[in-house]
């Protein structure tokens, strides 16, 4: 017994000093299932060819030279997908196409039109299947927040978008796990209350994710969407009160994400969700915004007292405008023609309701969303 205790004293020693040596000398164990040192995090390198490398100090881009005379080139960057801060931003070049960067015109921004930065919302974990970043640290997390916040300033933002997800727990039954929120209440407070002291103002955004369940984008039966709806309820009213508190200047009342059009139910929509935005109203002195995209070939005109009486719509231009013509020929003319008519149409179907607009553009860095086949 005593020959078995000096070896595992032995072996516990060894590894010990293995592991004060490690730390000195800032080495890391081969790649395996055991686990890494504090130190080795999970840094990866990756070369990005091709590409338009940008300063992120804003100082140092001097405006317009820096554009005209930006070319392609390759960069290793480390750990990219999980950076909290870089040196600088790349670009792929192919983004261009033939043409070359363009040139900012009638800066500022119109008064009439508010500039809004929204924050991706993966530096967390949430129930999209997106384990976070780890490797720096939740602290740090916290702190990229803040200094994203002063990036933000920098640009001319008045307002930040930030997003909290829950998930389907049951598609069948339409449930909801309200529980498993992406965004804890402490976490929220941290995101407005930081968000405030920059003189910046929140739109909270709200998404629910199909999780691990299957997903049709065909709504079952009037019924199962007022069960939704219901079931979506706790966690609205639960980010409202929040929301309230602390001073946030919009929520949405429906969600990303899983966002089926409700053609044909159009009766059974307004009036769960106008139900529902009374119960906002009664915790929320804010804003509430309504996103239009599930209003996609629904009749307007059996939705028109619950668009009277949100606060503004949320809009997504579609960014594979081209996808579906005849005609995929790619020029500035005929994109900027067909954003156009699409932005005559949503005039068309909501302008008369004298609303604010929010135009939801989305931008990506994960490699997948970088592809040419994305």
């Amino acid at each position: 017994m005593k020959t078995f205790l000096i070896l595992i004293v032995g072996i516990v020693g060894l590894f010990v000093a293995a592991t004060a040596v490690m730390f000195v000398l800032k080495a890391c164990p081969p790649k395996g299932p055991w686990p890494v040192p504090p130190w080795c995090g999970r840094t990866v390198k990756e070369e990005f060819k091709d590409v338009l490398v940008v300063p992120t100090n804003l100082d140092k881009i001097i405006y317009p030279n820096f554009y005209k005379q930006a070319k392609p080139t390759n960069i290793t960057v480390n750990d990219p997908y999980c950076l909290i801060e870089a040196p600088e931003t790349v670009y792929p070049a192919t983004y261009l196409g033939d043409y070359s960067l363009p040139q900012i015109k009638g800066a500022p921004l119109p008064a009439g039109i508010t500039r809004i930065i929204g924050l991706k919302d993966g530096w967390m974990p949430h129930p999209n299947n997106n384990t976070g970043c780890y490797s720096f640290g939740y602290a740090a997390m916290k702190e990229a927040y803040e200094k994203t916040l002063r990036r933000v300033k920098a640009i001319g933002a008045e307002k930040i978008t930030f997003t909290n997800y829950v998930h389907l727990s049951n598609f069948k039954s339409a449930e909801i796990d309200v529980s498993d929120k992406a965004v804890s209440e402490k976490d929220l407070r941290f995101v407005a209350t930081k968000a405030r002291e920059q003189n910046l103002e929140v739109i909270l955004y709200l998404n629910l994710s199909p999780g691990e369940e299957k997903v049709s984008l065909e709504i079952p039966s009037a019924s199962w969407l007022s069960a939704l709806i219901h079931n979506w309820e706790p966690f609205v009213l639960d980010q409202a009160t929040i929301a309230e508190e602390t001073g946030i200047y919009a929520i949405m009342i429906n969600h990303f994400h899983y966002q089926p059009s409700i053609k044909g139910f159009e009766d059974a929509y307004q009036n769960e969700m106008l139900a529902l935005l009374q119960k906002i109203r009664n915790v929320y002195s804010g804003k509430v915004l309504l996103m239009i995209e599930p209003m996609s070939d629904a009749n307007l005109g059996k939705l028109d007292t619950l668009l009277k009486q949100v606060d503004g719509f949320i809009y997504t231009p579609f960014a594979n405008i081209l996808q579906y013509e005849s005609d995929k020929t790619v020029s500035v003319s005929r994109l900027k023609t067909q954003y156009l008519n699409g932005f005559a149409n949503l005039g068309r179907d909501f302008g008369k309701y004298s609303k604010p607009i929010y135009f939801r553009i989305h931008s990506a860095r994960r490699r997948s969303m970088l592809s040419k086949e994305s």
